[in-house]
Order: C-alpha cells, then structure tokens, then sequence
C-alpha cells in the first residue's frame, strides 16, 4: 500500500510541475526577415502582405500577429512564444504569414507598412 500511494504522490507531483512548466511561456517580438506588399488585382483591389519571420529554437512557435491602421501607417506586430528555461534544440527554423489588409486605400497615396522592426511601403495603384 505505500508503494502504490508513493506512487501515486510522485504521479501528481510530476503532473503538478508539468503543468506549471507549461505556464511559464515567454512572449517575445519574432525576427522579421521579410515583408513584401501585393496589390491583388480585385475589385476593389486588396493589399495583401507577406511577413517571413523565424523561430529561434525548437520550442519556439508563432503565437499572434496583430494589425493596426493609423492613417497611410500600418503597423503589424508579429510575436512568438516559448516555454521558459527549457533546453531546446537549436534549429533556427521560419514561419510565414499572408495578412489580407482590405481594400480600404486610396489611390495615388503612399502608405507605410511597420512589421516590428522591419519597414517598408508603397504606393497604392
């Protein structure tokens, strides 16, 4: 009977540190290393954006990107998660994302696009 209920304490006991591990998650910006703008042609056309970002280790992973628009500025912030103080891999690794930004843009204007770190920008047609 101990042996069963020392097994069971040590069940629980590797359960309890497992799940409080996987709370314990580091949000952090991704590495950008591309941002490229298309103008489908729709109607209304529609800006698309391309991001290519990386992953920094095995147990990295895409977590959420967010859009904002401010006028002819676009902002995108594009972050990434990962467990705290694990060992992982070290295998650089990339994810890519297509963002539909609408057709809301006027012609003729120049509109920037900020993906973290990484600016670019166009001209609408």
């Amino acid at each position: 009977m101990k042996k069963v209920s020392l097994l069971i304490v040590l069940l629980l006991l590797l359960l309890f540190t497992s799940v409080v591990a996987c709370r314990q998650v580091e949000i952090r910006p991704a590495p950008i290393h591309e941002v490229r703008v298309a103008i489908a042609e729709s109607y209304p056309p529609q800006v698309m954006v391309y991001i290519k970002g990386g992953l920094c280790d095995g147990c990295t992973e895409f977590h959420e990107l967010k859009t904002e628009r401010s006028g002819n500025e676009v902002n995108i912030t594009v972050t990434t998660k990962r467990p705290r103080d694990v060992v992982c891999t070290q295998v650089y690794c990339y994810f890519e994302k297509n963002v539909n930004m609408g057709s809301d843009f006027v012609s003729g204007q120049t509109y920037t696009v900020n993906v973290n770190d990484y600016t670019t920008s166009f001209v609408m047609e």
